[in-house]
């Protein structure tokens, strides 16, 4: 049942018998996966790539690749925002969202670090944000973010508000940060600048329960790091920078274009 299921959402049915066996076992290597879907190991590589850019799957590497499952929970965020628009399937599968609970192995946990790649595994990692029992807080160059994921991340935005998951940001200075600012209650954000001389990132990170995203979205890479240390620290400088921010607030004018000339 469940490998129809996983059929009905756009996997084929070896990729369904792959997720399956990654979700049961774990996770796991290309040979280990070989042995139990009896695939040879070149094909099982070949499907767990597809996987991994579809955003089924998250791999990290320890002298060789290891394949984790993404959560069915997930799946189901990746499926919702239109990654596949089989809306009956979806319902179907959300119905079915225990019977791969019970299947999956109850001694698996998730490893430490997850690296996602392209546009679908970049998606698929704010997926998991969306996950989140915290608020996020979040440094992010809106200009980046918004120019590259146009069509993607306005819907995030409204996704995160309808999931009551606060956050608050730190931007820098720009005056496309600004334009945003001005919508923080309308999108369920308390945002504040620094100046680009204080705070000058073309990444975005996020911190959220026991975890920490960073995002290059120019270089389609995300990575989730799950550790309660790393996420603590994190907040600790997200908490100095805010603090930083509020002094700036205080004193400082809107940037001026790039354009602009002293006057003689």
């Amino acid at each position: 049942m469940l490998r129809k299921l996983l059929e009905s959402i756009g996997l084929n049915a070896k990729e369904a018998e792959v997720y399956l066996a990654c979700l049961k076992l774990g996770t796991q290597d290309i040979n280990t996966l070989s042995k139990e879907t009896k695939l040879a190991p070149f094909d099982v590589s070949v499907i767990l790539t597809n996987l991994l850019d579809r955003g089924f799957v998250s791999k990290f590497s320890r002298e060789k690749d290891f394949f984790t499952p993404q959560e069915p929970g997930v799946l189901v965020n990746i499926l919702e925002n239109g990654k596949m628009r089989l809306e009956t399937n979806i319902s179907n599968f959300k119905k079915h969202l225990k019977h791969f609970e019970d299947y999956m192995n109850p001694s698996f946990t998730k490893p430490e670090i997850a690296f996602y790649e392209g546009a679908e595994g970049i998606v698929a990692a704010y997926e998991d944000t969306l996950t989140s029992k915290t608020e996020i807080l979040a440094f992010a160059s809106i200009d980046d973010t918004e120019n590259i994921l146009p069509e993607y991340v306005p819907k995030y935005y409204k996704r995160r508000k309808a999931a009551k998951i606060p956050i608050r940001a730190i931007f820098p200075d720009t005056k496309m940060a600004r334009a945003r600012q001005k919508k923080d209650a309308e999108e369920l954000r308390e945002s504040r600048l620094l100046p680009k001389s204080v705070l000058n990132i073309e990444i975005e990170i996020n911190v959220y329960d026991d975890k920490v995203a960073y995002f290059s979205i120019p270089e389609k890479l995300a990575i989730i790091v799950k550790s309660k240390l790393i996420a603590a620290s994190m907040r600790e400088m997200f908490g100095l920078c805010w603090k930083m921010a509020d002094t700036y607030a205080a004193v400082a004018e809107p940037p001026k274009p790039a354009s602009a000339k002293k006057k003689q």
